[in-house]
């Protein structure tokens, strides 16, 4: 309809990790709506809906980037202790999951060069067919490689990890150029959101409630105390 929508490219299925796409009505604005994309492909057997109206995520982005802007603002000492430690939580939890599964693949690929090597000696001895030896070894192969190239990516990101820095300081100073964020548009948007992750709506007392998770650049997802 010649325009791009402020949200656009930043929605995310919080249960599948794929986009939400843009779906427009042909009335109100209230009648734009996202969904997502393996729904919209496969079906809700693949994965649900998560339809929300674009009027609904701005309405909730506004308020969260209005809350938190202000606490970042009247509480900057506490913000950046928070942030930094909420930041070396999730990369803590990140690492230990990283590291479990470098193991566990090395471990395998280990497995499979004996069991590569059982079968070639099977094969010599004439226990199985050259047929089945080249299937169980062309699987056995392929499983190996696919292995060895996630391996290669869990090490660059063990590496890269005690290198990371958490960039708090940009965050506040959008804070400070953006003092009174009356109204969202895209530029707006863009200089303080990384992503949006879209939950599953749910009947909760007979009412249809809905959650997002924002995801700020800089400063991930942010869980502030209570207002006093």
């Amino acid at each position: 309809m010649g325009e791009m929508p402020a949200l656009s490219g930043m929605v995310y299925c919080a249960d599948c990790g794929h986009k939400l796409y843009q779906v427009r009505g042909r009335c109100l604005p209230q009648s734009e709506y996202m969904v997502c994309a393996t729904y919209r492909k496969k079906g809700k057997s693949a994965c649900p809906s998560h339809q929300i109206r674009n009027s609904v995520i701005e309405q909730l982005l506004l308020e969260d980037l209005q809350r938190v802007t202000a606490y970042a603002r009247n509480h900057e000492d506490e913000f950046l202790r928070l942030v930094t430690r909420n930041s070396e939580k999730a990369l803590d939890r990140e690492l230990r999951d990283c590291r479990k599964e470098y193991e566990q693949a090395k471990a395998r690929i280990a497995k499979l060069d004996t069991l590569i090597q059982r079968i070639y000696e099977d094969n010599v001895e004439g226990k199985i067919s050259d047929d089945r030896f080249a299937k169980l070894s062309s699987n056995y192969e392929t499983e190996q490689a696919q292995l060895q190239s996630r391996v290669k990516e869990l090490q660059r990101f063990l590496d890269d990890a005690k290198e990371r820095s958490l960039n708090a300081d940009h965050f506040l100073a959008l804070v400070r150029k953006y003092t009174d964020i009356r109204e969202l548009d895209a530029e707006i948007i863009r200089e303080f959101v990384e992503r949006i992750n879209v939950f599953q709506a749910e009947k909760v007392d007979g009412h249809r409630q809905q959650r997002i998770q924002i995801i700020y650049n800089c400063i991930g997802a942010v869980d502030l105390p209570d207002a006093e």
